[in-house]
Parts: structure tokens; C-alpha cells; sequence
């Protein structure tokens, strides 16, 4: 499976925080993030968490989704079974057996989100 391509280019950031612990953080989000109006938009709600993320690219209807929940990603292989006329128990081993295919691809991640109210 390809990767998603999670960057590790977050020394700079950690560094800078390390460097600087009173500054605030401010996010600002490029023309594919914002409504395209502005070259740069100023994002004054954010938050961050640890989170979980699948680091791979699913081949779905939902590209371009990241998956940030083992749930989600099960009712995503589910539907894609969902026509292979498979009764209970059989959906459910198939549905278990592809997710299992995915656990070495979930990583931990700092996210910071980015909106406006």
C-alpha cells in the first residue's frame, strides 16, 4: 500500500516552539484550504490533539479522506463488500481480515486544526 507521505519535517516547528514557548501559534491556510479569495487566510480557531491516523492511501470512493478513526475505516471496508452478497458471519471475517491488513499503517500524530467560525 503507498503511504500518505505524513511528513517528518517537524524538527523546524519543535525547534522553533523550544526556541520561542511564549509565542502563539497562529495557522494560516493556503488557497486549497480557504475559499481562495485571499493568497493566505488568517485561521482563528484552532486546536491540536494526538491523534491516530490510517498513513495510507485507501482505494475508494473516498479518496482524499484521511482516516482518523479504526471505525470509520471499518465501515469504509464494509461498504466496499457490501455487493460480494455475504452473509453475516462471512462479511464480518472478510471485514476483520482487511482491516487487520491495515493495523501496521496507523501512526500517531500531533494535528493541528485550522477553521473559522
Amino acid at each position: 500500500m503507498d503511504r500518505l507521505g505524513i511528513t517528518k519535517k517537524t524538527d523546524e516547528l519543535k525547534r522553533l516552539i523550544a526556541k520561542h514557548p511564549d509565542y502563539p501559534i497562529v495557522i494560516l491556510a493556503g488557497e486549497g484550504a480557504n475559499s481562495g479569495d485571499y493568497p493566505w487566510m488568517y485561521c482563528a480557531d484552532i486546536g491540536f490533539e494526538i491523534k491516530e491516523i490510517l498513513d495510507t492511501e485507501l482505494i475508494t470512493d473516498y479518496e482524499g479522506e484521511v482516516i482518523t478513526d479504526r471505525d470509520r475505516l471499518e465501515e469504509i471496508i464494509e461498504e466496499q463488500f457490501y455487493d460480494e452478497g455475504l452473509d453475516g458471519d462471512e462479511l464480518d471475517n472478510a471485514v476483520k481480515a482487511k482491516v487487520a491488513e491495515f493495523d501496521p499503517y496507523w501512526v500517531n500524530v500531533i494535528v493541528i486544526y485550522a477553521d473559522n467560525i
